[in-house]
């Protein structure tokens, strides 16, 4: 599942934001330059809350990596944890395989008015176990925005291709908003690293 809001606040309690030791030296500088001590969307009631924390950077979705011993998944791990049926060494086009993603397999298409809590849609994982993969909130992954062999821009070259800049972040999967047609494994999204304003949390990866 990605981080829930009451594992992240374990972070939050344990004086996260300010403890130099978390963070990369550019994530450091970013909290320096944007004071903050708590995820964007966060309310005091979220501390119990098994929905994935959501409104996060990516400087903050490393440093709680960093807290608990973790890191954040590649792309391509991310989106083989999604995509890869082991038994057939086929790869599928939704975790759960080739019908379109509907609310009963995620939460997508403004269908539940905001996230759900983790765990709600067992018939939506992948092979591999992996839950929540699509919808709910935008993954955060450690890999740069950028082409890659067989690389095809879609919907058309300047959505994606103007952004190989080596500033900005991959993020995978989709949010409560996202419209079923860009909720494929392979969808990729991208944002600066510093980027709050969306509807963006995070999974670690050993």
């Amino acid at each position: 599942y990605p981080v829930t809001c009451v594992e992240y606040y374990r972070f939050m309690e344990a004086g996260g934001y300010g403890d130099r030791r978390w963070w990369s030296p550019e994530g450091w500088e970013w909290l320096q330059a944007n004071p903050v001590d708590r995820p964007l969307y966060w309310r005091e009631d979220l501390a119990r809350s098994q929905h994935p924390v959501c409104g996060v950077s990516w400087y903050e979705a490393e440093a709680y990596c960093n807290f608990v011993g973790k890191r954040l998944p590649t792309e391509a791990e991310w989106e083989k944890a999604a995509s890869w049926e082991p038994a057939t060494g086929t790869k599928r086009t939704y975790p759960w395989g080739e019908t379109e993603p509907d609310n009963n397999k995620c939460n997508c298409d403004r269908a539940f008015i905001g996230t759900t809590a983790v765990g709600a849609f067992p018939d939506g994982a992948s092979p591999y176990g992996c839950q929540e993969l699509l919808g709910n909130v935008w993954e955060w992954t450690a890999s740069w925005f950028d082409g890659y062999d067989r690389f095809e821009f879609f919907p058309y070259r300047g959505y994606s291709q103007a952004y190989f800049d080596g500033k900005h972040r991959v993020l995978k999967g989709g949010s409560w908003t996202t419209r079923p047609f860009a909720m494929r494994c392979s969808f990729r999204n991208w944002y600066y690293p510093g980027v709050r304003e969306i509807f963006a949390g995070f999974r670690c990866a050993f």
